[in-house]
């Protein structure tokens, strides 16, 4: 008689890290997007910046605009590119990104008020009002 091999189903944990460094190759592709499109430059102030850079300093750093925990995924259009100044002033609730990071952003920023004010805004990618 014929001997069957019994092919084994991957274990929840391989099927779970498989899924994973799917995500983590899709999200660095379109981490790729996002730094040609921002060409090295912080969106909210201008500041040149690398994804690259060896030191934090000068490191950029990609943002998503709608936070992941918010449900906000990893598209080109809800990340850009922020220098380490720029992002902590986000997470301190001292400036706000608005838009569709693909078409065109606004950037408000909060005087000593509290009162939000529009600081930079664009008309397309890379090309702003006040500048």
């Amino acid at each position: 008689m014929p001997t069957f091999f019994k092919w084994e189903q991957p274990s929840r944990v391989e099927t779970a890290k498989a899924r994973k460094a799917a995500q983590e190759a899709e999200d660095r592709a379109v981490y790729r997007q996002v730094d040609a499109r921002d060409k090295g430059r912080c969106r909210a102030c201008g500041k040149a910046c690398s994804a690259y850079a060896i030191t934090l300093l000068e490191k950029a750093h990609r943002h998503h605009i709608v936070y992941r925990s918010k449900g906000g995924g990893t598209t080109s259009a809800n990340v850009t590119t922020l220098c380490p100044s720029c992002h902590a002033d986000v997470h301190a609730a001292k400036l706000a990104v608005e838009g569709n990071a693909d078409v065109a952003l606004t950037f408000s920023k909060r005087d000593a008020d509290g009162q939000w004010f529009i600081a930079r805004q664009e008309r397309e990618v890379g090309v702003y009002e006040r500048d």
